[in-house]
């Protein structure tokens, strides 16, 4: 009996996953004028164990259709979506061919996974397949083509012979559990990522953690709105009090830092009291920030502590948070207690309509149902910002008191973010209608 009642335990609380149950659309509240809906940068796709070798996805977000699949090398690959002959979705029923080829379901047609390039298999060889191209004059109105040599009417005209075919590819990396594609809106950086994503492998391996398993949650707003709560230092107090909705005496105290990673002085105004916890901070910096990417990290610090009765303090833990890009964050919490990392995701979905995933990764010796309880304590927490997030507008006109740290740490982030919506209104206004 007991064993039974163990294994029911360990399948539910191993890997723990909340999967948000109210899935929530784009909504209907008015945003205001917002940036655009898609900044650049690195993405969340998929789960790993998710994309078994010759398995393909039709994956839609972050404004773009793309098929992903695994080829029978193990490499993930990202490609548009529709087949250049007459628009097939290669990501509805298309099959892996040649190692690192993704076929056509409607008419057998195969693109090199590593270039996009059609090509007929040879073997271990790929013979570029060259054709003709064709388009409509007017494909909305269907004007017809005008020549003196044609004899009927003809609406399609041929634009170029015998030429490669080959469709997008984009920069594809799988580290952490998880893959990514870099998306950019500026077509010379497709296949130049500004910047690269944590390894945290290594860290994992070295603290004797594991991951325990992951929330899922879908937000209405723009997605600017979510990461920039890490540098509204203030709102903590506000939404972030409350232990347990039914206990008053015991609440939350926090004391937040944030700063973007350029700012000269960030290690001494980041430096913590308690030596093991500032030499963790300081570690962490050294591992993970280079002259490379300082540009596009903004940092938190946080001390969390219980307070018992407005008066009784017990530390509970200090975190290092890097924000890297627009959608990835990392949180590192050290504790006298314990380690543990969380890992969060953000996916646009469509405009005003965010997937966002924390993973909990937790020292090996915790408990899986106290794993388990911190992970859903992070997901109290969300669902108090998702009230805020769900209901309210982007407001393009903000008045700040400069004299604060709070509106400074607001007014620095909104200006550290518009770093990466380079190019993303054109492209936006030229592909996207809503």
């Amino acid at each position: 009996m007991l064993t039974i009642l163990y294994f029911i335990y360990y399948r539910k609380f191993r890997i723990f996953i909340y999967d948000q149950p109210e899935k929530v659309t784009k909504g209907k509240i008015r945003r205001g004028k917002c940036p655009p809906s898609y900044p650049n940068g690195w993405f969340w796709l998929i789960d790993s164990y998710n994309l078994a070798q010759g398995d393909v996805k039709f994956i839609q977000n972050c404004g773009r259709d793309v098929v992903l699949f695994r080829g029978y090398n193990g490499k993930p690959y990202v490609l548009e979506a529709y087949c250049a002959h007459i628009g097939g979705n290669l990501g509805v029923g298309g099959k892996v061919r040649d190692i690192n080829c993704i076929e056509c379901p409607f008419h057998g047609w195969i693109y090199d996974g590593e270039t996009g390039t059609c090509v007929f298999p040879d073997g271990e060889n790929k013979v570029l397949r060259k054709l003709d191209t064709f388009e409509y004059v007017d494909v909305e109105r269907c004007t017809p083509c005008t020549s003196d040599n044609q004899t009927s009417t003809s609406y399609l005209q041929k634009i170029a012979d015998q030429q490669e075919i080959t469709l997008k590819t984009y920069e594809c990396r799988e580290m952490n559990g998880s893959i990514f594609a870099w998306f950019h809106a500026n077509e010379q950086l497709r296949h130049k990522p500004l910047y690269e994503l944590f390894d945290i492998t290594d860290e994992i391996q070295k603290n004797n953690m594991e991951v325990r398993g992951e929330s899922i949650n879908y937000i209405n707003c723009h997605i600017q709105e979510i990461p920039e709560n890490g540098s509204d230092v203030r709102h903590f107090d506000y939404l972030h009090e409350s232990v347990l909705d039914s206990i008053s005496f015991v609440k939350f105290k926090w004391k937040v830092l944030a700063e973007r990673a350029i700012t000269p002085n960030m290690r001494d105004l980041m430096a913590h009291s308690h030596p093991k916890a500032h030499a963790y901070k300081m570690h962490l910096f050294n591992k993970f920030l280079t002259e490379d990417n300082l540009q596009y990290i903004n940092i938190i610090a946080l001390d969390c502590s219980l307070c018992f009765l407005n008066k009784y303090e017990l530390f509970l833990f200090n975190t290092t948070g890097f924000q890297i890009g627009p959608s990835i964050v990392y949180l590192f919490l050290w504790s006298p207690y314990f380690k543990l990392t969380f890992f969060h995701t953000l996916t646009p979905l469509e405009k005003f309509h965010q997937r966002v995933v924390h993973r909990i990764i937790t020292s090996k010796w915790m408990p899986y149902w106290l794993s388990a309880s911190m992970l859903m304590g992070e997901v109290k927490q969300l669902y108090a910002d998702m009230k805020i997030w769900n209901n309210k507008i982007f407001t393009e006109k903000l008045h700040y008191n400069l004299k604060s740290y709070a509106d400074k740490c607001l007014h620095s982030y909104r200006n550290w973010y518009a770093q990466f919506y380079d190019g993303c209104y054109e492209r936006e206004a030229k592909s996207l209608s809503w």
